[in-house]
């Protein structure tokens, strides 16, 4: 595992957010002077930060790195829909709070699926 090699990488997309353009034009390229497994390459591509996370990356470098990858719309939702496995978190919330969260989030990215659908844009994340 070379959790210490993901993390330089997050942090130097943190330090110069024009590395970002280069990671996007060619990930695999990108990634060529990283000692990184192939497993860790593509749970990058994925931004799989709970696969990351539970190998040792910091948890905070996967949370600054997410908004550069993913952009800032669902932040912290989807972010943290990924480091729940899958579901949101109640956070504490009453049920009708937490139902109504998810309601509105589903709501949402059906809307920003449509939209994109419509402006030509449908291949980008909702």
């Amino acid at each position: 595992m070379s959790a210490n090699a993901v993390e330089r990488l997050f942090w130097e997309f943190g330090d110069d957010p024009s590395r970002m353009d280069r990671f996007n034009a060619d990930p695999e390229a990108y990634m060529a002077d990283y000692d990184l497994e192939p497993w860790e390459r593509q749970a990058i591509i994925d931004m799989d930060v709970r696969k990351l996370t539970d190998s040792g990356v910091s948890t905070l470098l996967a949370m600054m790195v997410w908004p550069m990858m993913n952009g800032t719309g669902d932040i912290p939702f989807d972010y943290l829909k990924r480091m729940n496995y899958g579901t949101l978190p109640r956070m504490g919330l009453k049920t009708s709070d937490y139902m109504g969260l998810r309601t509105f989030l589903a709501v949402r990215g059906a809307w920003r699926r449509v939209k994109n659908l419509f402006s030509g844009t449908a291949g980008q994340p909702a």
